[in-house]
């Protein structure tokens, strides 16, 4: 006793001096909630629990109240579209068990949208489910045990009081019906006469606790258990009406638990899992301090609660729960799920802490101040911190002309004296114009093709005369040079006309940061540093102003206003390749160190992104073209900043990196011959520069050929500048798991990426067998998704004889559009070597996806089964499923079986794609001859079978796409295609 009557004189202390000066500001409240949410976000696919579970449920609560500050104060609905989506996705249902008060969580969410949107369909569902409960009500037990469903049917345990009332609570409100008050509290008070400590003013979890003991012999009464229960008193009094009967009951309640509540506050502002035993528990539990800070704080808002006593709990409730935030946002000491007090650690984290955590700052920034600080998502503290690890002078990442002994030797080679012989050319010729008309085409005709040559032109111009102006180091293609670089920066849009479709950058208005707006600037920023001198002074004042402009004034604006780009956050190579334009740009032409350390600290931040579309295990969806283009952005991101910082930061540093830079090797099913997967054009092998440098990071002695140091590509000469200069690349510390993660995908037979399900099998070196496959099951959201799950990828020798046939070599305009997977069968599934079910193409979306049902790997078989069921929405689909089994003995072999059964009759086919000749050499066989290589392909089915055949050409060259096909309708069947090497 004598310790809580201090507590509070230290509290009312304290309030008068808070109440004077808030130690935070809503600016920095908001910046919290933001890192805090979109971290959440940003890892949500590694979350283990279904999109409707109540996990995740709490977080989108807490979501949807950031998204309503985030969208009124400072006009950003992502976080709604982002909730909405989810929403979509799932029909608006809710989870299957029908009492459980678990299942309903997700309600409250929905319910809100339907109040901001207004439409039914967001609430139907709900209202079936508690309707049904109302007029079907559970007699079960209140004892609960696990092992019998019937008591988890009411609220048995005190967590489901933040579950399932406030749904009840909400649908009065919108409907006006009184049935949802009645039941909410006539089942609330039940759960209250039950686990409600009348002693204590705490609520025990469920019965089990009643005569358990603490280690200090207190009764056992867990923090985030009682979090939930005040949690949910929150939301029910927002929607209780003023007068109602039971509202006082309510009212009294929270005030009595808050009570309780806020002298078992730690001194560190946390409370902990054990709210009576902390000594036995004493690390921060940061989902029950959330809750407790969303409590208190709706309390002091709402006068419920006294201002001068409460705030000082609050404010240090809020500052311990920002204290867990780590630098990239996670929120850590979240105890796992449990029912319990139980230990807790720093790196712990769940969804429903984040959900607790955004509650607490939606009531918070109620309170705070509203300070001047400029908003940003970024720790004014780590900006200062690396700021002090920049050099003085921004620097570039290739090497200036004044090093002749590097010019001069590069200058000897072959590709130096053709390229200085094309700059001569170009020299007598103006630089190609800029055409209004071509940038305005796509518009009307559709075609990407015309306005971004006529850009690539231009650009390529001005790279390739200032490359060859430093071997030749002669001056006589500086006129041309600052010429056309005094164009580029007059040139109103950079970037493609595909993504400037609102005509921003074309006049100018409000300029975007594409990928090519990134990669063009630090280009010119590059060409601006290898120059150096020979650029009059006016020149270099034109390229800062013009990068002012065009690149760092948008970048920043949309960081301090909260309105960031759409590459900010995505989960491809749009996030990689435009955070290394940017921050090379910014690294090697910008003289204030601390604006370097700005843009530095925005490409730490938001990387993560990027990284998340590449599996754990190192799998690139998007293919090896993009791993090509996007991975290659990275590591000029990660070696631009590793030499900024003398290697004080490194993305490199982790063992997800370290599998990464092992696709390129482990993607070949055989001697750089890889399967085009996605949106990968047919042909395409990894990057030798790509292997090279990772070979280089990580202490290897690299297999493929040394660069030519004249770059391949000068329309996008940033991405190929590492590959340029013989600057070695900073090498990465070895650490016992880094060496394990790289020790893990060294399989010369077989490469497996679990997450993707996509599967590499080779023949063993050195054996007569030259036969080698890829196959996968997946889903049907990846980045640049193609409805392909069961494509698969045969090679003979080097020749692709059949299989995947990748993207398109340009993009129509129309590619990402809804219909697209309608209307180009290359990114349908009809244009892969897949079913068709009673006429049924595959369905886009996460919900298609492979089941894996069989995996068995053997030195001289692998086998591969999937279920591939929901990837078809045909109704009367009971099953389908695909097995591969590749043989790697003697020549080799592969076998492709579908099984299917439907619940009536319909047609089926399967598919075989090529590029290659072909011909049928008998009633059920095929031939297939690319090159020097011939392959035999037997059909066996379940009945007779017809083929057809059609030839695909969309943007790519030509293939055919023969199918064979079940002559009679049938329930159920199956077709296999027996494949094996034929000697010429």
């Amino acid at each position: 006793m004598m310790k809580r009557i201090t507590l509070l004189l230290c509290i009312s202390v304290l309030s008068a001096y808070v109440c004077a000066q808030l130690p935070f500001t809503r600016s920095e409240v908001v910046r919290d909630m933001r890192r805090v949410a979109d971290w959440q976000i940003a890892h949500f696919k590694e979350v283990p629990h279904d999109e409707l579970n109540w996990v995740n449920a709490t977080f989108y609560l807490g979501l949807i109240k950031w998204a309503e500050i985030s969208e009124q104060v400072y006009n950003d609905d992502f976080y709604y579209q982002w909730i909405e989506r989810l929403g979509r996705r799932n029909y608006w249902q809710v989870d299957k068990r029908m009492y459980h008060a678990d299942d309903v969580c997700i309600s409250q969410t929905y319910l809100d949208l339907y109040r901001k949107y207004g439409r039914r369909e967001m609430i139907v569902p709900t209202i079936a489910r508690t309707e049904w409960v109302i007029a079907n009500p559970s007699k079960g037990p209140f004892e609960l045990d696990y092992r019998k469903p019937e008591t988890v049917e009411r609220w048995t345990w005190c967590d489901a009081l933040f579950m399932a009332p406030p749904v009840y609570a909400r649908l009065y409100t919108i409907t006006g019906d009184k049935k949802f008050l009645r039941f909410m509290d006539r089942e609330f008070k039940a759960t209250y006469d039950y686990l409600f400590d009348e002693e204590e003013d705490l609520f025990y979890r469920d019965h089990r606790y009643f005569t358990r003991r603490e280690a200090n012999g207190e009764k056992v009464f867990w923090g985030r258990g009682n979090g939930w229960v005040l949690g949910g008193l929150v939301e029910m009094l927002r929607e209780l009406p003023r007068g109602h009967r039971s509202r006082d009951f309510y009212e009294n309640l929270f005030i009595r638990i808050s009570k309780r509540i806020a002298p078992l506050q730690g001194e560190d502002g946390f409370w902990y899992a054990s709210l009576l035993d902390p000594d036995s528990y004493p690390s921060p539990e940061t989902s029950c301090s959330g809750f407790f800070v969303y409590a208190l704080a709706y309390g002091i808002n709402e006068g419920l609660l006294d201002k001068n006593e409460y705030l000082p709990v609050v404010e240090k409730g809020w500052n311990a729960l920002v204290s867990a935030v780590e630098e990239d946002g996670k929120l850590g000491w979240v105890q796992p799920i449990g029912a319990d007090p139980k230990k807790v650690t720093q790196d712990m984290t769940e969804v429903y802490g984040p959900g607790a955590f955004l509650l607490a700052g939606t009531e918070v920034y109620q309170l705070a101040g509203e300070g001047t600080e400029t908003l940003h998502y970024l720790s004014p503290e780590r900006v200062r911190q690396i700021k002090a690890m920049l050099p003085e002078q921004p620097r570039g990442i290739g090497i200036t002309y004044k090093n002749r002994a590097y010019w001069d030797e590069l200058a000897k080679g072959k590709a130096a004296i053709e390229l200085v012989n094309e700059a001569e050319r170009l020299d007598k010729k103006s630089m190609p114009p800029f055409v209004d008309s071509l940038y305005l085409d796509l518009l009307s005709s559709g075609i990407r093709l015309p306005g971004e040559e006529m850009l690539k032109a231009r650009f390529t111009y001005v790279w390739k005369l200032a490359y060859a102006e430093c071997l030749e180091n002669k001056k006589r293609f500086i006129p041309a040079i600052e010429k056309g670089i005094i164009e580029l920066c007059q040139q109103k849009p950079w970037s493609i006309p595909a993504h400037d479709r609102s005509l921003r950058n074309y006049r100018g208005t409000d300029y975007y940061v594409d990928l090519v707006v990134a990669t063009e600037a630090n280009s010119l920023a590059q060409i601006a540093y290898m120059l150096d001198d020979k650029l009059s002074p006016e020149v270099r004042a034109r390229i800062q102003c013009a990068l002012q402009e065009k690149v760092f004034r948008p970048i920043r604006r949309c960081i301090e206003k909260d309105s960031l780009f759409y590459w900010f956050t995505v989960t491809n190579n749009w996030n990689s390749v435009c955070l290394a334009g940017v921050t090379g740009a910014a690294l090697a032409s910008l003289p204030d160190k601390e604006e370097r350390a700005f843009f530095t600290a925005i490409a730490e931040k938001f990387h993560s992104y990027g990284m998340e579309g590449y599996g754990d295990d190192g799998y690139c969806s998007e293919g090896v073209g993009y791993y090509n283009y996007g991975f290659k952005a990275f590591i000029l991101l990660r070696e631009q900043i590793c030499r900024a910082t003398a290697g004080k930061i490194d993305f490199f540093q982790t063992p997800k990196f370290a599998r990464i830079t092992q696709y390129g090797r482990n993607i070949q099913i055989i001697e750089n011959v890889c399967p085009a997967y996605s949106d990968c054009r047919i042909g395409l092998s990894p990057d030798a520069s790509v292997v090279n440098y990772c070979d280089q990071a990580l202490g290897q002695n690299s297999t493929t050929s040394p660069m030519s140091g004249i770059p391949s590509e000068f329309n996008n000469l940033s991405l190929n500048l590492p590959e340029c200069f013989p600057v070695t690349a900073w090498e990465i510390e070895l650490t016992p798991e880094i060496q394990q993660a790289l020790q893990e995908g060294n399989d010369p037979l077989r490469t497996y990426y679990a997450r993707s399900g996509v599967a590499i099998a080779r023949p063993q070196p050195g054996s007569s067998c030259r036969l080698g496959v890829s196959f996968k099951g997946g889903n049907n959201a990846e980045n640049h998704n193609h409805n392909d799950i069961g494509s698969y990828t045969v090679v003979l020798g080097k020749e692709t004889l059949l299989g995947d046939q990748g993207g398109p070599f340009s993009y129509p305009g129309d590619f990402w559009a809804d219909y697209a997977y309608e209307k180009y069968k290359s990114k349908g599934s009809l244009g892969h070597p897949v079913p068709a079910v009673n006429t049924h193409c595959q369905q886009s979306g996460a919900k298609a996806k492979a089941e894996i049902l069989q995996k068995q790997d053997t030195p001289s078989e692998d086998l591969f089964e999937i279920d591939y069921t929901s990837a078809y929405p045909d109704p009367e689909l009971e099953s389908l499923t695909r097995s591969f089994i590749y043989n790697r003995t003697g020549e080799g072999s592969f076998i492709v079986n579908d099984t299917f059964r439907r619940r009536t009759k319909g047609t089926f086919e399967t598919a075989v794609t090529t590029r290659a000749d072909w011909e049928q050499t008998a009633e059920q066989t095929l031939e297939l001859t690319a090159g020097e290589e011939k392959l035999n392909i037997q059909i066996e089915a379940s009945g007779e079978i017809e083929f057809t055949s059609e030839t695909i050409e969309e943007n790519a060259p030509p293939y055919t796409r023969i199918g064979i096909r079940l002559k009679k309708e049938t329930t159920d069947g199956y077709i296999r295609l027996y494949m094996q090497p034929v000697n010429l």
